[in-house]
């Protein structure tokens, strides 16, 4: 039974990717022209102009496409990935048959259990350029689209690391991923600057490569708003289609509990909310992750940011010369100590251990600079969670949405974004009557945390 229900995980994270492959796919006919330093779409091939995107229209299937069948590369590609949902539903229906009661008599069971195969790892394909991790396309193919990807809150500052399968996944399935990590702020519009300066620097080198391709927003949670946001008040960053996986837009009130009545009075107090001596801990393990003996001025700072009952004690008592490792004792330390331990760590054929801490760093360096932000006075999201609404409303305006949703989900407020963007609909085509808009909302198996998952 243990094993059906991690297959059936398994399972549900493969109908994941296929609906956003799928959806991808099927919504990004036609497409803009490249424009300036952004990765913008073209035309398909040739600088042929591909037919309009078929309608979808739920079925007993996830999908199934109403368009007449065409020799075009994006019909070859929409009826692979058909076949290929067709493929899974199969697979559910015999997981579900296969079933059977723990047997005290027999403890084989009558049928050959047969396992559940992961895609080849990519792990040893993941680049860092310019600030962005970059997941290409296997065997050097020319990419359907790129997915812009945005994580949720705190993990959406290591993605490669927290959303590996999901993007290895797309990624084998065609899709060249740039996944962007951002540190979580209350002040969402920095962090929509921070993270369109990132992709904008990755996006010249990419486009000279494979040329113009479309750009997709694919985003989770926090990464969702994300995304809604820079669609509807950037108006310089288009995007040829979005993918919107649980979004929500909660007040930091109902986000985090006890905010007012907790959070806010543990940290307000600068010299003793911890921020200080986290920040200073976080370094000193960087070091040590990197194989390396802290150094004296990590350990000296470490130290003096311990908190104290009296404000700057530490400073006065502890001293640089107080605080040095002698160099042959320093030396001693590296050769058989630090740098032994970190090789046999790296050298792991099948994990970089040392890699992964490092990156386990990115999202745990959030929090003290967080509390810095509660600190000089933040109580809430800028904008507030009003103002991102009213923004979805009157200015979204990419043309090509779909926004996924899982069935055990609290956190989920797509059904009123989707109201949201039926309104922006509206504004867009008092301004442009001919316009077409597709938008659509799944709900899917799964939870918050589904897209976390893996085998």
């Amino acid at each position: 039974l243990h094993r059906n229900m991690q297959n059936n995980k398994l399972l549900t994270m493969r109908r994941l990717v296929v609906v956003v492959a799928l959806i991808v796919t099927e919504r990004l006919y036609p497409v803009s022209s490249f424009q300036g330093a952004r990765v913008i779409a073209s035309s398909l091939t040739n600088n042929r102009h591909v037919a309009a995107a078929p309608i979808i229209r739920s079925s007993s299937h996830l999908f199934e496409s109403s368009a007449p069948s065409s020799s075009s590369a994006a019909s070859e590609w929409m009826e692979k990935e058909k076949q290929l949902e067709e493929e899974i539903d199969q697979a559910v229906d015999a997981a579900v048959q296969q079933q059977t009661p723990f047997n005290n008599d027999n403890e084989e069971t009558t049928k050959e259990e047969t396992p559940v195969t992961t895609p080849h790892s990519s792990s040893d394909r993941w680049e860092e350029l310019h600030g962005n991790y970059i997941l290409r396309p296997p065997n050097d193919q020319q990419p359907r689209a790129l997915l812009h990807f945005l994580g949720g809150a705190l993990l959406g500052a290591a993605p490669q690391l927290s959303y590996r399968y999901m993007l290895e996944r797309l990624s084998s399935r065609g899709y060249l991923i740039v996944a962007t990590p951002y540190q979580l702020s209350f002040d969402h519009l920095a962090t929509c600057d921070e993270i369109i300066g990132r992709f904008e620097t990755v996006a010249p080198s990419l486009a000279k490569q494979y040329g113009a391709v479309p750009v997709v927003g694919v985003g989770h949670s926090c990464g969702s708003l994300l995304h809604m946001l820079i669609t509807s008040l950037f108006p310089d960053t288009p995007r040829a289609a979005n993918a919107l996986i649980s979004y929500n837009n909660k007040g930091i009130g109902e986000a985090v509990p006890f905010f007012d009545e907790l959070i806010v009075p543990l940290f307000s107090d600068k010299e003793r909310n911890g921020s200080k001596l986290m920040k200073a801990a976080i370094e000193v393990a960087r070091e040590q992750y990197n194989g390396k003996v802290p150094s004296d001025e990590a350990l000296l700072q470490l130290l003096q940011s311990i908190p104290t009952p009296i404000p700057g004690l530490m400073d006065t008592i502890l001293t640089p010369s107080l605080i040095t490792i002698p160099t042959p004792l320093r030396q001693t330390l590296t050769n058989y100590l630090t740098e032994p331990i970190y090789d046999a760590l790296s050298n792991n054929s099948k994990i970089n251990i040392p890699s992964l801490l490092l990156q386990s760093l990115d999202i745990t360096q959030q929090i003290p600079k967080l509390i810095d932000e509660v600190q000089v006075g933040a109580r809430d999201f800028m904008p507030t969670p009003d103002a991102m609404s009213s923004a979805a409303r009157r200015a979204y305006r990419c043309r090509r949405t779909l926004l996924l949703q899982f069935e055990n989900d609290n956190l989920d407020e797509s059904e009123l974004l989707e109201g949201y963007l039926k309104e922006a609909e509206s504004v867009m085509k008092m301004k442009r009557p001919m316009i077409t808009i597709d938008l659509q909302r799944k709900v899917l198996e799964g939870n918050h945390l589904t897209p976390l998952l893996g085998p």
